[in-house]
């Protein structure tokens, strides 16, 4: 009895499959590429967000210890000669962080404090702070420090007597309470048009962080109907 061997019909994919499976590929590629990129972005805010948070902790505890004030400063948010004194001092830094070396000997004098310097590095480099509010004797400001001036014979943020300019900076005390400050912080990528407010309160330390929405721009006015008198006199 013969057997008939039938040849077996070969197995593949048509040129229309294997398109269709490249496609879908690299839809799902670009699509986690999209999101882990999302992601980075809005992590840098946040992460900067939680060094400033730990910074000004930080300083807190570092004054505390030390019996010596630290301040904390920020250079974008100064306008004028004190904008330029810093940033001929402190290029390209979004805070600067000094305290009061030697009160005794040389009261008032504050140095660069080396300890915050890894601090002043990863902030400058996530984000940057050009709005900063501040709260004297219990009231919000609600205006940028830099345009603040303490008056004649008032006790300024620092302590110091006279008429001293209360630039952009928040000051931490050996007792452990400080300045309340509110800043700005938006993030270093353009990609992120984010901003968020972090607001520290001096007596208790505590922190409020949140994300400020997106103004968006004001539509224009339409203008205003002329009046018979205007037109003529135009005519």
């Amino acid at each position: 009895m013969r057997r008939c061997h039938h040849p077996s019909k070969a197995t593949g994919y048509t040129l229309v499959e294997l398109l269709l499976t490249v496609s879908l590929v690299a839809l799902l590629v670009g699509a986690v590429v999209f999101n882990f990129s999302s992601a980075a972005n809005g992590a840098r805010l946040n992460e900067g967000a939680g060094q400033v948070e730990a910074l000004f902790r930080f300083a807190r505890a570092h004054a505390e210890t030390t019996g010596r004030q630290v301040r904390i400063q920020f250079p974008e948010a100064e306008s004028g000669d004190t904008a330029e004194v810093l940033a001929a001092e402190a290029p390209g830094t979004t805070v600067r962080v000094t305290w009061e070396a030697d009160p005794i000997g040389a009261p008032g004098v504050f140095q660069d404090l080396p300890e915050a310097a890894t601090y002043v590095q990863s902030i400058s480099g996530l984000v940057s702070i050009q709005q900063v509010q501040a709260e004297v004797a219990g009231a919000d400001l609600g205006v940028g420090l830099g345009d603040l001036e303490a008056e004649p014979g008032s006790l300024s943020r620092s302590g110091v007597e006279g008429g001293a300019e209360l630039g952009s900076f928040v000051t931490f005390f050996p007792d452990g309470t400080g300045d309340s400050v509110e800043v700005l912080l938006t993030s270093r990528d353009e990609e992120d048009a984010r901003r968020l407010t972090l607001r520290w309160m001096g007596i208790t330390g505590a922190i409020r962080r949140q994300i400020v929405a997106e103004v968006e721009s004001a539509e224009s006015e339409p203008p205003a109907p002329a009046t018979e008198a205007a037109a003529e006199a135009v005519q």
